[in-house]
Parts: C-alpha cells; sequence; structure tokens
C-alpha cells in the first residue's frame, strides 16, 4: 500500500511551485485531480517545447488526473464545488482573494467540507502588507536577503540557478499537508495552511540573521567561500575546471596540505587555526589557487577523498544526469508522456523502504479526465 492511498487532492495550483507540491503528494499514492480553467495551466505552453506540449508542465504534473473547468459556467462552477465536498485536502497558489473570487476560498469551502485541509502557497503569504502582491521566484529572492548574499563581492546580486523560492515553498507546503494530514486522522479535524516562498527563503538564512542579530555584523556576497567563518571553504579553478572543497574543524587542517601536497602551509603560524586563516585569507587564498590550478579534478578529488575531506567537482547538469550516484539513487526517471513523448525528470528524493514513491503515469493532458471524473461526482 502507498503512504497516501486513498487521499484525494484537489488541485488548483499553477506555474512550479504549487504543482511540485501537489507532485510529492501523488508520488506517494495520493489521488491528485488538477483541476484547470478554460484553456489550461499557462505552464502548459512553457518552454522547453515538443511536438507542442511543454516538458516543464510534464515534469511537474506526472501522476495527476485534468480536469477542464469553465469558471464562467454555473455548471463548471458546480462540478468543481461537487469535487471540493468531499476532498481531503484543496491545494491553491494564487495571492490571496483570487479563490475566494471563485468561490473555492477557505472559508467557502468548510460551509460544506467543514474537515477538509485547505493549502495556499503565495509569494508573500495571506496575511501582511505584501499579502496581496503576486511575484515571481526571482522578486522572491531578490527580497529575501538571499539574492545579495548571492554572487561575487565585486559584482552585481545573482539569483540562484534554480527556482529555489518556488521549490522550497512547494516542500513547505507539502510538508504541512501531510502533518495536517496526521492531526486529522488522530483529531478528525482539518485546518488552514499558509506557506509563503519569502518566508521559505528567509528561513533557510541561519548564520547571516544570527550575525545580525547577535553582532551587528551584516553578511553579503562572497563568491562561494565563506572567509568569515570557514577557511579554506570555497570553490577553485584546476587544470579542467572547478572544484569544491572544505574543512570545517581545525581537525582537518593537516589533512588537507597533505592532500594538496603542501605541509609547509600546516607549520605556518599564520595559518595554524580556522580564526588565523579567516584573519590571513587574502594570504592564504592566492596560494591554495595557484596550487589548484596545477590538479586535475580526478586528481583532487581522489586526494580528498583519500585525507577524509568533503570534496566534489563543479559538474554541468550535463554531467551530473549521467552521473552513477544519481543512477543508483534513483533520480532519474524516465516516463512515457503523451505529448512530449520520452522524458527524463527528476526523481523524488524522499526514499521511503515500505512505501516507495511511484511513477504511475505521466502528466495529463488537458482534460483528460473531466468525463470520466464528472461521472463520479454526479452518482
Amino acid at each position: 500500500m502507498r503512504v497516501l492511498e486513498g487521499v484525494t487532492v484537489i488541485d488548483f495550483t499553477v506555474g512550479y511551485g504549487g504543482p511540485f507540491c501537489t507532485m510529492q503528494l501523488a508520488d506517494f499514492g495520493a489521488r491528485v485531480i488538477k483541476v484547470e480553467q478554460k484553456g489550461g495551466d499557462e505552464a502548459r505552453r512553457r518552454a522547453p517545447l515538443k511536438n507542442g506540449h511543454s516538458g516543464y508542465f510534464a515534469s511537474v504534473n506526472r501522476n495527476k488526473y485534468s480536469i477542464e473547468a469553465d469558471f464562467s459556467s454555473g455548471q463548471g462552477i458546480e462540478m468543481v464545488k461537487n469535487l471540493t465536498k468531499t476532498a481531503d485536502i484543496v491545494v491553491e497558489c494564487f495571492k490571496p482573494g483570487v479563490m475566494g473570487g471563485l468561490g473555492f476560498g477557505y472559508e467557502d469551502i468548510i460551509k460544506y467540507n467543514p474537515e477538509v485541509i485547505y493549502a495556499s502557497l503565495s509569494s508573500f503569504g495571506q496575511t501582511g502588507p505584501m499579502s496581496h502582491i503576486d511575484a515571481d521566484d526571482s522578486a522572491v529572492q531578490a527580497m529575501s536577503g538571499l539574492m545579495d548574499m548571492t554572487g561575487f563581492p565585486d559584482g552585481p546580486p545573482s539569483t540562484a540557478g534554480a527556482p529555489v523560492g518556488e521549490g522550497l515553498g512547494g516542500l513547505n507546503a507539502a510538508l504541512g499537508i501531510v502533518m495536517a494530514y496526521y492531526q486529522k486522522l488522530l483529531t478528525g479535524k482539518g485546518q488552514n495552511i499558509d506557506v509563503s516562498m519569502l518566508d521559505s527563503l528567509f528561513g533557510i538564512l541561519e548564520s547571516p540573521v544570527l550575525f545580525q542579530s547577535m553582532l551587528g555584523i551584516q553578511a553579503t556576497r562572497c563568491g562561494n567561500n565563506d572567509a568569515a567563518t570557514l577557511v579554506p571553504y570555497d570553490t577553485y579553478e584546476c587544470k579542467d575546471g572547478y572544484f569544491s572543497v572544505g574543512i570545517a574543524s581545525d581537525s582537518g587542517w593537516g589533512k588537507f596540505t597533505e592532500a594538496i601536497e603542501m605541509p609547509e602551509l600546516y607549520q605556518d603560524p599564520r595559518f595554524e587555526s580556522n580564526e588565523k586563516r579567516c584573519g590571513n585569507f587574502k594570504e592564504l587564498d592566492p596560494v591554495l589557487r595557484s596550487c589548484f590550478k596545477n590538479k586535475t579534478k580526478e586528481e583532487l578529488a581522489k586526494a580528498f577523498s583519500a585525507a577524509g575531506i568533503p570534496n566534489s567537482p563543479v559538474l554541468s547538469v550535463p554531467e551530473v544526469m549521467g552521473h552513477p550516484q544519481l543512477d543508483e539513487r534513483g533520480m532519474i526517471v524516465e516516463l512515457r508522456d503523451p505529448g512530449v513523448g520520452l522524458i527524463k525528470c527528476m526523481g523524488n528524493p524522499m526514499k521511503m523502504d515500505k512505501t516507495p514513491p511511484v511513477y504511475e503515469k505521466a502528466a495529463p493532458l488537458l482534460g483528460e479526465d473531466t468525463e470520466a471524473i464528472l461521472r463520479e461526482v454526479l452518482v
């Protein structure tokens, strides 16, 4: 039995963050019914496209069912209302007021389904002076403090290479839903869940928030290093690319110097402790960079791994997709999508030995399940 088998989710989400949330539930057995307004989720038209269909949409809407509803008609409204009457969970990702305007806000649904779990994922949350604003992932990264910390000191702020606000927001929403469902099993009562992308990003800033609140020190862009707290801890250019390595305590410093064949650094009093290495970063850093440029990624990986020091070459997306570690972990999933065709997408990172994720079906075509589900709710 799959862990969420028998759980019905009505999915009003669009784009990436909300569908990413409901995909987590679908992967573990929930029956996720994606309700799309006439014309479908805009993500169906987002690149990359093949055969006129979106791989972007296909990647986060697997294992779901789709109905197309005309919210401008009484019949369409009634159909969706019938779906939500017996749903265990409802998920939406619009700015506050949108779902209420359609008649499917939390206060609307609990009138006839008082035990429902209702989750909202939005840019800034359901409360606060910015709750009415809808923003994209880049804008939320900018406001969260994350963008100001990403990049190099002499360059502009930069976004992360992936939509981390939407992804992390979606994961937090999924976690909240599962916890609320557990509580419902104990008490019979549902609840309203409010997750924002901004809160999700701010919630992972850890050290910068503590440095500011405890010491009044503002953390900002430092490239790939953390020279204020740990040295060496950086990404270095080598003969055939870039290499990431670092130590988290003084006990690893001697092994580090041996791995790069520079034991004299271990004897240098300027670098004998992490505190001194941080203070003398400008003297140490060019020495290390010069050393790394003379070695290949393979040589460095072999030396640091033998020394027990965490390390990795910087891999491109094609390289990591072909890596045996991800293959062994089942992180590349092949699905036969009815629109795109054979597609390789990301697997689910949660490995559960009794109730693993299941990839039973690709993303649905727009409204392909409307008639079948309509017959169910009219019975």
